[in-house]
């Protein structure tokens, strides 16, 4: 796990959210919950959500995805985090998260303080 993936972890976790140890794909669709890993972007927190199918219309389901995301990102937010927004995931949701340069790596687009 990434630092980025860990610092998001401990966050969430303080605020009462435990991750799913991981997400294969034969996962999705099995239970609703959240999953933290390294991102494909430097120095970010790659978060997936995912709601249990209950055999109603998959768009019910991405809502509950994107409930759940929401509440991710406003424990996260006013700790410093940035987010971007990962599209094409439907019903699943995610995004990345990066820690404010404080907690660990620099975004991109940032300058170390």
């Amino acid at each position: 796990m990434s630092e980025a993936a860990a610092w998001v972890t401990q966050q969430l976790a303080a605020a009462g959210y435990t991750a799913l140890p991981s997400l294969r794909p034969g996962e999705y669709f099995e239970t609703t919950g959240f999953a933290v890993e390294a991102s494909s972007a430097p120095g970010a927190a790659r978060v997936t959500v995912t709601a249990r199918f209950t055999g109603q219309d998959k768009y019910e389901q991405w809502g509950e995805a994107q409930a759940l995301a929401s509440k991710l990102m406003d424990v996260l937010e006013p700790l410093g985090v940035g987010f971007e927004e990962i599209d094409g995931r439907e019903p699943n949701c995610a995004f990345d998260a990066y820690p404010p340069v404080s907690a660990g790596p620099v975004r991109p687009d940032e300058e170390p303080t």
